[in-house]
């Protein structure tokens, strides 16, 4: 309708403005401000061609140009990579069944079509090309280009919000794909839905001297791999108000309300979260209090010392990943999230203060 027409109007048009604003003021600071890891976004990013869902024609035609491309992905999970680990980008006839099942997530660089398509986990890949595999995409996502990147977890958002939103909230009748993939209408009572991101704040929290960082490790992490402090957004609740509320549950922290700083954002599609980056200060001198359910460990880390883990590369969220690196530097105290994912660009953030 109008209004939808409207909205995807806007949202562009905003989205081109603040592109073009961006470039403008980075290009004025270059010689100012070197880039630093905590501006994780380039200018090179996808399309999303937005006003061009509805138009089934358009994507009727565009499933079918020739330089047509398709991101698969494994039961919502896993993303197919080329023996180089970048992404596998199909043509139609190595698809099974390029329709409406698939997902327009817009245009590439180059202004060809780009589809995802979810198969499920008995999926054999045989009929791919040699070389073509299925790995986990939090784990492999993270060490991507930022456009490749951006792609991987947009596809893996979409899949996820499509395997667990089958049937209306309303009536309880079942869900139909439309736009391109990227809405859902119940085929009894028409509403509509789109797939939402849960907001999770995730903070570095420093000493006041920007000597030590405050990591922590979960059970679900490898061994030795401490990460930010992070925890989901309540209702009516400020972020900043967050940041204060999950440092204190999780390791009895008071963070210093006013040093409080925004860095970066990042989607996070597993299942549907995006993470909200802040840095912080505390008193690094007052006993920390770990809540067990939630971590089992957490510990202040100099400077020099996560400076280190820096060096180590990989994606060492994974565990096998993890333990060849500490078999090769057994001096290893502890290892951090791999570039490419918010925790990282925290990190690196306060690594590059002087």
């Amino acid at each position: 309708n109008d209004r939808e027409e409207n909205m995807r109007l806007f949202a562009d048009s905003a989205a081109t403005l603040v592109a073009e604003t961006v470039g403008i003021v980075a290009s004025q600071d270059a010689d100012e401000s070197p880039q630093t890891s905590a501006q994780p976004h380039s200018q090179e990013h996808l399309d999303r061609a937005t006003m061009l869902r509805s138009d089934e024609a358009k994507l009727e035609e565009f499933r079918n140009r020739h330089d047509a491309r398709f991101v698969m992905l494994r039961n919502a999970t896993e993303c197919l990579f080329e023996p180089n680990a970048k992404i596998a980008y199909l043509d139609k006839s190595q698809i099974s069944s390029p329709d409406t099942s698939s997902t327009f997530l817009g245009l590439n660089a180059n202004k060809a079509p780009l589809f995802s398509v979810d198969v499920p986990s008995e999926f054999d890949p045989h009929n791919l090309p040699d070389g073509l595999h299925f790995a986990n995409t939090r784990t492999h996502a993270p060490l991507l280009s930022q456009s490749e990147n951006e792609i991987a977890l947009y596809a893996t958002a979409m899949a996820n919000w499509k395997k667990t939103h089958q049937f209306c909230s309303g009536c309880g009748q079942p869900l139909q794909a439309i736009d391109g993939g990227t809405c859902l209408q119940c085929t009894s009572c028409g509403t509509k839905s789109w797939p939402r991101q849960d907001p999770s704040i995730i903070v570095l929290i420093t000493n006041r001297t920007q000597d030590k960082a405050l990591l922590a490790r979960s059970a679900r992490h490898p061994r030795k791999v401490h990460t930010a402090l992070a925890g989901f957004v309540e209702a009516g609740e400020a972020y900043e108000q967050a940041v204060m509320r999950e440092s204190f549950e999780e390791t009895g922290i008071h963070v210093d309300y006013n040093s409080i700083r925004y860095i970066a954002s990042q989607p996070w599609p597993f299942p549907r979260s995006t993470m909200i980056a802040f840095r912080a200060t505390a008193d690094d001198n007052l006993p920390l209090c770990i809540d067990e359910n939630e971590l089992v460990a957490a510990s202040w880390f100099d400077k020099s010392i996560v400076a280190k883990a820096a060096t180590v590369p990989g994606a060492v969220m994974n565990k096998d990943i993890a333990e060849e690196a500490l078999r090769r530097d057994e001096s290893l105290q502890l290892l951090i999230p791999p570039t490419g994912v918010v925790a990282r660009t925290l990190i690196d953030n306060w690594l590059e203060d002087v």
